[in-house]
Protein backbone atom coordinates (compact mmCIF):
# COMPACT_ATOMS: atom_id res chain seq x y z
CA UNK A 1 0.00 0.00 0.00
CA UNK A 2 1.09 3.53 -0.57
CA UNK A 3 -0.05 6.07 2.21
CA UNK A 4 0.04 9.91 1.27
CA UNK A 5 -0.20 12.86 3.50
CA UNK A 6 -2.16 15.03 2.17
CA UNK A 7 -2.95 18.07 3.78
CA UNK A 8 -3.26 19.96 0.66
CA UNK A 9 -4.72 19.53 -2.75
CA UNK A 10 -0.80 19.52 -4.44
CA UNK A 11 -0.45 16.28 -2.75
CA UNK A 12 -3.91 14.79 -3.61
CA UNK A 13 -2.68 15.62 -7.01
CA UNK A 14 0.57 13.29 -6.72
CA UNK A 15 -1.59 10.92 -4.87
CA UNK A 16 -4.11 10.55 -8.20
CA UNK A 17 -0.60 10.33 -10.08
CA UNK A 18 0.27 7.29 -8.47
CA UNK A 19 -3.41 6.26 -8.38
CA UNK A 20 -4.47 7.01 -12.10
CA UNK A 21 -1.03 7.02 -13.80
CA UNK A 22 0.99 4.09 -12.07
CA UNK A 23 -1.79 2.11 -11.22
CA UNK A 24 -1.12 1.89 -7.69
CA UNK A 25 -3.15 1.32 -4.66
CA UNK A 26 -2.77 4.76 -2.25
CA UNK A 27 -4.36 5.04 1.15
CA UNK A 28 -4.74 9.12 1.80
CA UNK A 29 -3.84 10.22 5.28
CA UNK A 30 -5.75 13.75 6.31
CA UNK A 31 -6.79 16.49 8.43
CA UNK A 32 -8.89 17.93 5.52
CA UNK A 33 -12.29 17.92 5.72
CA UNK A 34 -12.55 18.79 1.94
CA UNK A 35 -9.98 16.28 1.12
CA UNK A 36 -11.76 13.83 2.80
CA UNK A 37 -14.92 14.63 1.34
CA UNK A 38 -13.21 14.05 -2.05
CA UNK A 39 -12.04 10.49 -1.11
CA UNK A 40 -15.49 10.00 -0.05
CA UNK A 41 -16.66 10.69 -2.95
CA UNK A 42 -14.74 8.89 -5.61
CA UNK A 43 -14.26 6.27 -3.00
CA UNK A 44 -10.88 6.49 -2.29
CA UNK A 45 -9.36 5.10 1.49
CA UNK A 46 -8.84 7.70 3.62
CA UNK A 47 -8.12 8.15 6.82
CA UNK A 48 -8.55 11.82 8.57
CA UNK A 49 -7.88 12.90 12.02
CA UNK A 50 -8.40 16.14 13.88
CA UNK A 51 -6.91 19.46 12.58
CA UNK A 52 -4.73 20.61 15.60
CA UNK A 53 -2.68 23.73 15.76
CA UNK A 54 -0.89 24.39 19.14
CA UNK A 55 0.26 27.88 20.20
CA UNK A 56 3.13 28.41 21.86
CA UNK A 57 1.75 27.65 25.22
CA UNK A 58 -0.72 24.57 24.21
CA UNK A 59 1.60 22.00 25.06
CA UNK A 60 -1.41 20.21 26.11
CA UNK A 61 -2.45 20.27 22.40
CA UNK A 62 0.66 18.93 21.14
CA UNK A 63 0.17 16.18 24.01
CA UNK A 64 -3.33 15.40 22.21
CA UNK A 65 -2.44 15.67 18.83
CA UNK A 66 0.91 13.07 19.53
CA UNK A 67 -1.70 10.73 21.42
CA UNK A 68 -4.06 11.35 17.81
CA UNK A 69 -1.21 10.11 15.57
CA UNK A 70 0.26 7.62 17.44
CA UNK A 71 -3.55 5.99 16.90
CA UNK A 72 -3.30 6.71 13.29
CA UNK A 73 0.11 4.75 12.85
CA UNK A 74 -1.82 1.58 15.37
CA UNK A 75 -4.47 1.81 12.83
CA UNK A 76 -2.67 1.59 9.29
CA UNK A 77 -0.03 -1.33 10.42
CA UNK A 78 3.06 0.21 8.06
CA UNK A 79 4.59 -2.75 6.56
CA UNK A 80 8.28 -3.35 5.37
CA UNK A 81 6.73 -3.56 1.92
CA UNK A 82 4.36 -0.32 2.58
CA UNK A 83 5.61 3.15 1.03
CA UNK A 84 4.68 6.39 2.51
CA UNK A 85 4.90 10.18 0.81
CA UNK A 86 5.54 13.44 2.09
CA UNK A 87 5.24 16.27 -0.05
CA UNK A 88 5.93 19.87 1.64
CA UNK A 89 8.92 21.09 3.59
CA UNK A 90 6.90 23.83 5.46
CA UNK A 91 4.43 21.39 8.01
CA UNK A 92 1.75 21.26 10.00
CA UNK A 93 3.67 18.91 12.39
CA UNK A 94 2.13 16.01 11.26
CA UNK A 95 3.63 14.41 8.40
CA UNK A 96 6.99 15.17 9.68
CA UNK A 97 6.17 13.18 12.99
CA UNK A 98 4.39 9.95 10.38
CA UNK A 99 7.43 10.13 8.28
CA UNK A 100 9.81 10.06 11.20
CA UNK A 101 7.84 7.24 13.05
CA UNK A 102 6.81 5.44 9.94
CA UNK A 103 10.39 5.55 8.78
CA UNK A 104 11.64 2.61 11.49
CA UNK A 105 8.90 0.00 9.80
CA UNK A 106 9.22 0.73 6.31
CA UNK A 107 10.15 2.77 3.23
CA UNK A 108 9.05 6.60 3.46
CA UNK A 109 9.94 8.85 1.03
CA UNK A 110 10.02 13.27 0.94
CA UNK A 111 8.69 14.59 -2.56
CA UNK A 112 9.35 17.68 -1.61
CA UNK A 113 7.63 20.49 -4.33
CA UNK A 114 8.48 23.99 -3.42
CA UNK A 115 10.68 26.21 -4.32
CA UNK A 116 14.23 26.65 -2.33
CA UNK A 117 13.46 28.48 0.57
CA UNK A 118 15.88 30.73 2.69
CA UNK A 119 16.61 29.28 6.50
CA UNK A 120 15.35 32.18 9.01
CA UNK A 121 17.17 33.07 12.20
CA UNK A 122 15.71 35.23 14.63
CA UNK A 123 17.36 37.25 16.70
CA UNK A 124 17.72 39.59 20.33
CA UNK A 125 14.49 38.70 22.84
CA UNK A 126 11.73 40.21 20.76
CA UNK A 127 12.28 38.02 17.99
CA UNK A 128 12.99 34.62 20.18
CA UNK A 129 9.17 35.10 21.54
CA UNK A 130 7.61 36.66 18.11
CA UNK A 131 9.30 33.92 15.79
CA UNK A 132 7.92 31.25 18.12
CA UNK A 133 11.12 29.62 19.83
CA UNK A 134 8.97 28.18 22.29
CA UNK A 135 6.64 26.12 20.08
CA UNK A 136 9.99 25.00 18.59
CA UNK A 137 11.35 23.71 22.03
CA UNK A 138 7.77 22.17 22.75
CA UNK A 139 7.37 20.02 19.48
CA UNK A 140 10.92 18.73 20.33
CA UNK A 141 10.08 17.64 23.90
CA UNK A 142 6.74 16.48 22.69
CA UNK A 143 7.00 14.66 19.30
CA UNK A 144 11.10 14.68 19.00
CA UNK A 145 11.33 16.47 15.87
CA UNK A 146 14.13 18.99 15.31
CA UNK A 147 12.48 21.64 13.22
CA UNK A 148 14.32 24.36 11.64
CA UNK A 149 12.57 27.87 10.42
CA UNK A 150 11.98 28.82 6.57
CA UNK A 151 11.02 32.05 5.27
CA UNK A 152 7.94 32.05 3.32
CA UNK A 153 7.04 35.25 1.48
CA UNK A 154 9.06 36.78 4.19
CA UNK A 155 7.57 35.40 7.46
CA UNK A 156 8.88 32.68 9.59
CA UNK A 157 7.37 28.85 9.09
CA UNK A 158 8.59 26.11 11.03
CA UNK A 159 10.33 23.14 8.37
CA UNK A 160 13.18 20.36 7.92
CA UNK A 161 16.21 20.47 5.74
CA UNK A 162 17.43 17.69 3.91
CA UNK A 163 20.22 16.62 6.48
CA UNK A 164 17.54 15.97 9.28
CA UNK A 165 15.37 14.00 6.08
CA UNK A 166 18.50 11.87 5.93
CA UNK A 167 19.04 11.42 9.86
CA UNK A 168 15.42 10.17 10.19
CA UNK A 169 15.94 7.77 7.35
CA UNK A 170 13.48 9.49 4.69
CA UNK A 171 14.61 9.13 1.31
CA UNK A 172 14.31 11.44 -1.47
CA UNK A 173 11.78 10.70 -3.97
CA UNK A 174 12.94 11.85 -7.05
CA UNK A 175 10.65 10.29 -10.39
CA UNK A 176 11.83 11.14 -14.01
CA UNK A 177 9.04 13.89 -14.73
CA UNK A 178 8.71 17.46 -12.74
CA UNK A 179 6.04 18.01 -10.44
CA UNK A 180 4.21 20.02 -13.08
CA UNK A 181 4.22 17.24 -15.76
CA UNK A 182 3.15 14.73 -12.93
CA UNK A 183 0.27 16.76 -11.81
CA UNK A 184 -0.85 17.33 -15.63
CA UNK A 185 -1.12 13.69 -16.33
CA UNK A 186 -2.47 12.79 -13.05
CA UNK A 187 -5.32 15.55 -14.29
CA UNK A 188 -5.72 14.01 -17.48
CA UNK A 189 -6.23 10.79 -16.64
CA UNK A 190 -8.75 11.03 -13.87
CA UNK A 191 -12.22 11.00 -14.59
CA UNK A 192 -14.61 13.74 -13.89
CA UNK A 193 -18.64 13.34 -13.94
CA UNK A 194 -19.17 17.40 -13.99
CA UNK A 195 -20.70 19.17 -16.79
CA UNK A 196 -18.47 20.59 -19.26
CA UNK A 197 -18.30 24.79 -18.64
CA UNK A 198 -17.05 27.91 -20.93
CA UNK A 199 -14.94 29.80 -18.37
CA UNK A 200 -14.08 28.74 -14.85
CA UNK A 201 -13.11 31.27 -12.17
CA UNK A 202 -10.83 29.97 -9.21
CA UNK A 203 -11.28 32.20 -6.35
CA UNK A 204 -8.81 32.44 -3.57
CA UNK A 205 -10.91 33.85 -0.91
CA UNK A 206 -10.64 37.12 0.92
CA UNK A 207 -6.83 37.37 1.50
CA UNK A 208 -6.86 41.06 3.35
CA UNK A 209 -3.09 40.23 3.70
CA UNK A 210 -1.80 40.73 0.36
CA UNK A 211 -4.55 42.43 -1.45
CA UNK A 212 -7.35 45.11 -1.24
CA UNK A 213 -10.72 43.51 -1.44
CA UNK A 214 -12.57 45.80 -2.75
CA UNK A 215 -10.03 45.84 -6.13
CA UNK A 216 -10.85 42.30 -6.67
CA UNK A 217 -14.34 42.91 -5.49
CA UNK A 218 -15.30 45.49 -8.37
CA UNK A 219 -13.32 43.40 -10.79
CA UNK A 220 -15.11 40.60 -10.70
CA UNK A 221 -18.40 42.85 -11.32
CA UNK A 222 -16.79 44.18 -14.43
CA UNK A 223 -16.08 40.43 -15.70
CA UNK A 224 -20.27 39.12 -14.73
CA UNK A 225 -21.25 41.73 -16.47
CA UNK A 226 -19.82 40.28 -19.86
CA UNK A 227 -22.07 38.39 -21.81
CA UNK A 228 -20.53 35.42 -20.68
CA UNK A 229 -20.74 32.32 -19.14
CA UNK A 230 -19.24 32.00 -15.58
CA UNK A 231 -18.79 28.81 -13.11
CA UNK A 232 -17.37 29.76 -10.05
CA UNK A 233 -14.74 27.37 -7.98
CA UNK A 234 -13.96 28.98 -4.68
CA UNK A 235 -11.26 28.53 -2.01
CA UNK A 236 -12.26 25.70 0.04
CA UNK A 237 -12.15 27.40 3.60
CA UNK A 238 -14.99 28.69 5.54
CA UNK A 239 -15.79 32.35 6.45
CA UNK A 240 -13.18 32.88 9.58
CA UNK A 241 -14.51 36.53 10.35
CA UNK A 242 -17.66 37.64 9.78
CA UNK A 243 -17.16 40.80 9.11
CA UNK A 244 -18.73 43.53 6.18
CA UNK A 245 -15.81 43.29 4.50
CA UNK A 246 -15.57 39.77 4.00
CA UNK A 247 -19.45 38.99 3.43
CA UNK A 248 -19.55 41.67 0.88
CA UNK A 249 -17.13 39.80 -1.21
CA UNK A 250 -18.74 36.83 -1.42
CA UNK A 251 -22.50 38.02 -1.87
CA UNK A 252 -20.38 39.14 -5.45
CA UNK A 253 -20.74 35.84 -6.28
CA UNK A 254 -23.74 35.36 -5.52
CA UNK A 255 -25.58 35.15 -9.37
CA UNK A 256 -22.52 32.89 -10.75
CA UNK A 257 -22.80 28.88 -10.78
CA UNK A 258 -21.10 27.08 -8.51
CA UNK A 259 -18.60 23.97 -8.65
CA UNK A 260 -18.10 21.93 -5.40
CA UNK A 261 -15.35 23.50 -3.32
CA UNK A 262 -13.91 20.50 -2.03
CA UNK A 263 -12.80 19.17 -5.44
CA UNK A 264 -9.29 20.13 -6.99
CA UNK A 265 -9.34 23.17 -9.33
CA UNK A 266 -7.58 21.38 -11.91
CA UNK A 267 -9.72 18.76 -11.56
CA UNK A 268 -12.21 20.85 -13.78
CA UNK A 269 -10.10 21.80 -16.70
CA UNK A 270 -10.99 18.75 -18.68
CA UNK A 271 -14.52 19.84 -18.69
CA UNK A 272 -13.39 23.64 -19.02
CA UNK A 273 -13.76 24.49 -23.12
CA UNK A 274 -12.23 28.27 -23.23
CA UNK A 275 -10.70 30.10 -20.32
CA UNK A 276 -9.47 29.47 -16.85
CA UNK A 277 -9.51 32.38 -14.95
CA UNK A 278 -7.91 33.42 -11.17
CA UNK A 279 -5.76 36.16 -9.33
CA UNK A 280 -2.63 34.35 -9.05
CA UNK A 281 -3.83 30.67 -7.95
CA UNK A 282 -1.02 28.12 -8.94
CA UNK A 283 -3.32 25.95 -10.29
CA UNK A 284 -3.10 28.82 -13.56
CA UNK A 285 0.56 26.63 -13.90
CA UNK A 286 -1.52 23.24 -15.13
CA UNK A 287 -4.46 25.09 -17.00
CA UNK A 288 -1.75 26.68 -19.56
CA UNK A 289 -0.37 23.35 -20.59
CA UNK A 290 -3.76 22.57 -21.80
CA UNK A 291 -3.97 23.67 -25.87
CA UNK A 292 -7.57 24.06 -26.00
CA UNK A 293 -7.49 26.10 -22.73
CA UNK A 294 -6.52 29.94 -21.76
CA UNK A 295 -5.00 30.48 -18.41
CA UNK A 296 -5.38 34.29 -17.40
CA UNK A 297 -3.74 35.79 -14.02
CA UNK A 298 -5.74 38.86 -12.63
CA UNK A 299 -2.60 40.02 -10.64
CA UNK A 300 -1.92 43.10 -12.71
CA UNK A 301 -5.73 44.50 -12.39
CA UNK A 302 -6.17 44.70 -8.44
CA UNK A 303 -4.62 46.50 -6.05
CA UNK A 304 -1.79 44.96 -3.61
CA UNK A 305 -0.92 45.68 -0.03
CA UNK A 306 2.75 44.71 -0.89
CA UNK A 307 4.01 45.12 -4.45
CA UNK A 308 6.76 42.71 -3.88
CA UNK A 309 4.36 39.88 -3.49
CA UNK A 310 2.83 40.59 -6.44
CA UNK A 311 6.22 40.41 -8.66
CA UNK A 312 7.36 37.03 -6.96
CA UNK A 313 4.19 35.46 -7.96
CA UNK A 314 3.97 36.54 -10.83
CA UNK A 315 7.97 35.78 -11.93
CA UNK A 316 6.85 32.09 -10.33
CA UNK A 317 3.59 31.78 -12.63
CA UNK A 318 5.61 32.94 -15.62
CA UNK A 319 8.41 30.48 -15.42
CA UNK A 320 6.75 27.33 -13.75
CA UNK A 321 4.25 28.07 -17.03
CA UNK A 322 6.73 28.64 -19.75
CA UNK A 323 5.44 32.22 -19.84
CA UNK A 324 1.78 30.50 -21.47
CA UNK A 325 -0.19 31.90 -18.24
CA UNK A 326 -1.76 35.62 -20.13
CA UNK A 327 -1.38 39.11 -17.66
CA UNK A 328 -3.40 41.52 -19.29
CA UNK A 329 -2.21 44.83 -18.24
CA UNK A 330 -5.81 46.39 -18.29
CA UNK A 331 -9.53 45.56 -18.10
CA UNK A 332 -9.61 46.59 -22.07
CA UNK A 333 -7.34 44.22 -22.94
CA UNK A 334 -8.74 41.43 -20.40
CA UNK A 335 -12.30 41.52 -22.30
CA UNK A 336 -10.53 41.37 -25.65
CA UNK A 337 -9.29 37.75 -24.25
CA UNK A 338 -12.87 37.05 -23.21
CA UNK A 339 -14.93 38.38 -25.85
CA UNK A 340 -12.32 36.62 -28.37
CA UNK A 341 -12.00 33.16 -27.08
Amino acid sequence: MNYVFCGAYKALLFALYLKNVEGKKITILTNSKDITKYCEDEKIKCIKFDFIRPAATEIYKLIKLKKMLDDVIKKIDFKKEDSFFITERIIGFEQIYLAKTLAKKGKVYSKITHRDLKKHKPSGIKSFFIRGEILKIMVKLVLDLDLIYYESNKDPRLGFDEEYLRKCNIKNYKPDEKSEDMILEAVKKTKSSYKEIDNLIVDQGPNKNLIELNSVKKLYEEIFNLSIDFALKKHPFPIEEKNNDTISYYNTFEDCEELPEYVPSELFYNNTRQNVISLFSASLITASQFDHLKAISLLELIDWRHKSYKKEFKKHLAEESNNKILFPASLEELKEILLNS
